[in-house]
């Protein structure tokens, strides 16, 4: 169990100096990239890998015998009663391409409860940080969702990058949500993504796969800045928004800056779900 002596605001800084200390190594004139399973469009770089390693050591060393999960090497000790969550670069093919839209991420698991979350652009030296019941912060200043309505909002989202099979499904969500909404941004990285919904720089979010690591910190910052987020449960006949986010595998990820929005995204995506096949979703 965690030392009930820890304090998470003390916590927080030492977590964001080691995040700090790990984007060193996404600052090199050169690195190698690799394709997973031999996908063109799935990558990593050897700044991913190094960034990860860094993370893994310090964090681990700063909360002993804490568990492990990472995007990166395989890296999933999730049995421990705290576990940290961690992309080491959100993001990889805009870092590969020199794009200024990645970051690294780093959450807090205690049990099923996250309360630690910390994002960093090193490219735009933005960093955001939150605790459970101390409020979110976007370079130490205090940021917040914004009040629009869904007929005014602004939808990030994306297709299923990883799974092409799914891009049918999506863009009929995107096509269903477009002519409900003002407008959609992609950035192509979803913890930045909704971190800038808790800025108050977009109004909802949407993905159909995303894994704990992509969305756990900013999950935390979202929920401090008031917004609300959501997985998705994926049942035979039954797809609903699930009673607690799903961290141990992928799912659909939905989020928005009140609750009405949030619904209003979930039953468009429900409508299109409806003859989705489950046993197929990975």
């Amino acid at each position: 169990m965690m030392d009930k002596k820890i304090d998470l605001n003390v916590l927080v800084e030492q977590v964001k100096d080691i995040v700090l200390a790990s984007a060193k190594f996404t600052q090199v004139d050169s690195f190698s990239v690799t394709e997973k399973e031999g996908e063109s469009w799935n990558i990593v770089t050897s700044a991913d890998v190094a960034v990860q390693d860094y993370l893994q050591k310090e964090l681990l060393a700063l909360l002993p015998g804490s568990g492990f999960q990472g995007e990166e090497n395989h890296q999933q000790d999730t049995s421990k009663e705290i576990c940290w969550i961690v992309d080491p670069i959100d993001g990889t093919t805009n870092f590969a391409r020199g794009m200024q839209q990645s970051g690294i991420s780093v959450a807090l698991k205690v049990g099923k409860d996250l309360v630690l979350g910390v994002v960093y652009n090193a490219d735009l030296k933005d960093m955001f940080w939150a605790t459970k019941g101390n409020g979110s912060y976007l370079n130490g200043k205090r940021i917040s969702v914004s009040k629009k309505d869904f007929e005014h909002s602004l939808l990030c989202t994306a297709m299923s990058l990883y799974r092409k099979s799914y891009a049918k499904i999506c863009s009929d969500i995107l096509l269903d949500a477009y002519m409900q909404i003002a407008d959609f941004r992609r950035f192509g990285v979803a913890s930045l993504e909704i971190c800038y919904l808790a800025a108050g720089r977009v109004d909802s979010f949407f993905e159909l796969r995303l894994f704990p690591w992509d969305f756990a910190a900013a999950a935390v910052i979202l929920r401090e800045a008031g917004g609300v987020i959501s997985t998705m449960t994926l049942e035979k006949d039954n797809v609903h928004l699930s009673d607690e986010l799903v961290l141990d595998a992928p799912s659909p990820v939905i989020a928005a800056n009140c609750c009405e929005n949030l619904h209003k995204i979930g039953k468009i995506i429900t409508k299109h779900m409806a003859d989705f096949d489950s046993a197929e979703y990975k």
